[in-house]
């Protein structure tokens, strides 16, 4: 189970991914190659999760969304994130079931 606040989804995320921001580029050169390199950007890393909630919680999720407002992250393992902005990419709703929606989104670290 994660939380979003206080919301918590229905169980552990179909998928939970992270996406590391690490600036560092490959230039190529006639005779050989160097290397651009920025390191890693903490605030560029993203979270990807598809996730199911219960319904009644549509609305609260649509207005953090909505609204901008940053959100705290409790991933499954208990780690808690702070400052993340939520970026909605799906909502789909649990065939058969509509009393639970399936959320694929991101958490931005800002």
């Amino acid at each position: 189970m994660i939380y979003i606040n206080d919301i918590p989804s229905f169980r552990d995320p179909e998928s939970h991914e992270e996406i590391v921001d690490d600036r560092i580029e490959k230039i190529e050169l006639i005779n050989g190659n160097t290397i651009q390199d920025y390191g890693h950007c903490y605030t560029g890393d993203t979270i990807a999760l598809t996730c199911i909630f219960k319904s009644k919680y549509y609305s609260r999720l649509m207005d953090l969304w909505g609204n901008r407002e940053k959100v705290s992250f409790t991933d499954q393992s208990g780690n808690v994130f702070t400052d993340m902005r939520l970026v909605i990419r799906r909502i789909k709703y649990v065939e058969k079931f509509p009393e639970y929606l399936i959320l694929t989104f991101e958490l931005w670290r800002v």
